[in-house]
Order: C-alpha cells, then structure tokens, then sequence
C-alpha cells in the first residue's frame, strides 16, 4: 500500500466516523457530564461547550458552575437530570428591598434603612427582613405589611414566622402570610393580660421611632 493510500484511507475512515456521529440513527443514544454556563429562563441549561439540555423537574435552582449529567437520544435531544453528586450545593441567599404599607396611610421610607434577604429552594423561600427608621420617616397608620420576595402559593393554608422588635425594651411577636399574599404583616401581644396579639402599627406594640429594629423571618411555599 503507499503513502497515497494511506492518506486516502485514513481520509475515509475520518470521515466515515464523523458521519456516523452526525447521523442519530447510527449515533443512538449516549450521556456524559459537562459544566453549567449559563442558565436561561425557558428551562433549559447551555454547558460550557455549547450544547443546550433541557432540566427535569427534579433539578431545581440550577447555578452557572454545576457539574451536570446531561442525557442524549438517537433523535438528537438532550436533557439533563441535574447535578452529578459531589456537586450539589444550596442556592445562594440573595438580597432585596421588601416594600413597608400600611392598611390607612402609607409610611413615608425617608432615610430609613430596608434590608431583605431569601434563599429559594425549589418552590421554599425562606425570607429574613430588617428594617430601621430613619430621622426623614414617617410612619403612616393603620396595620404594617412587608413586601415578599414572591407571591405565597395558593394552596389553603397560611405560614408563620418569628418577629422581634427592638423598640426600648424588646417586643417578641409573630409575622404571617395569607395563600397568594404579596405581603406579610407583624403581630405582637397588644397586653400582657391577657396575652392577645394585634397587627402591628405605629403605635402597638410601642411607638416606631427612629433608631428601633424590626427583624421578621419566614418559610412559606411559593406560588
């Protein structure tokens, strides 16, 4: 055989191979793992090599980084399950500023400082609020609401959290959220006989001053 031949036979099977592999009935079906590069919003995932799988149910909070299995058939479809183990790590808290009402009259924010913090797992969002007057406040009337990161879910039952205020002596109470709520509102006990709970508003549990702490914290399902 001489060198020409060589070349065209080795030409041929190059290119009998890279046929094979274009053509998804001879290719079948295969998987491997790759790495997250991006995310979009139509449920897929795009792996650092270019190749877009679209997420199982199962894989939930997908993050640019993930090492994942991605699944593909004879027709050419790819999907991926989620993360290989080893790689699994919870989502990161992210930041927001929650939106403070009032059911009369609205709280002017001025300088006061608004602080939001949640973690979504899934369809569970857990949400941490602080919020602390400023000297430019001013603090409407009527019962205080605390804007979500996202909607509750619709499912019936309603979520509790804890509520703390630090007004002078320190006020323990609870925040609550209604199925498809927006918000969550505050309540502390309006007595200490007997030991009944009101909404929280301007004045109850104690009067809302520049300088005092409103911490609230929840874990609801979202919509």
């Amino acid at each position: 055989m001489t060198s020409t031949d060589q070349q065209l036979l080795g030409a041929l099977r190059r290119r009998t191979v890279q046929a094979a592999a274009d053509e998804p009935t001879v290719r079948g079906g295969d998987w491997r793992q790759a790495t997250v590069a991006s995310v979009t919003g139509n449920g897929t995932v795009i792996t650092t090599d270019g190749t877009v799988a679209r997420r199982l149910e199962a894989y939930t909070n997908p993050a640019i980084g993930d090492l994942i299995r991605v699944d593909s058939n004879g027709l050419g479809d790819r999907t991926t399950p989620g993360r290989v183990a080893g790689a699994v790590v919870d989502p990161p808290w992210a930041a927001y500023t929650p939106a403070w009402t009032a059911g009369t009259t609205n709280p002017t924010i001025g300088n006061a400082v608004r602080t939001g913090r949640y973690q979504l797992l899934g369809k569970t969002c857990h949400v941490a609020i602080r919020i602390v007057p400023g000297s430019s406040t001013s603090f409407g009337s009527g019962a205080y609401l605390f804007g979500l990161p996202f909607p509750v879910a619709d499912d019936i039952v309603e979520y509790v959290g804890t509520a703390r205020l630090t007004a002078g002596s320190t006020y323990i109470g609870q925040c609550f959220a209604s199925p498809a709520a927006t918000t969550m509102n505050a309540t502390f006990p309006a007595s200490a006989t007997p030991a009944t709970a009101a909404n929280m508003t301007q004045v109850a549990p104690a009067t809302f001053a520049n300088g005092h702490i409103l911490r609230l914290n929840l874990t609801y399902q979202t919509a």
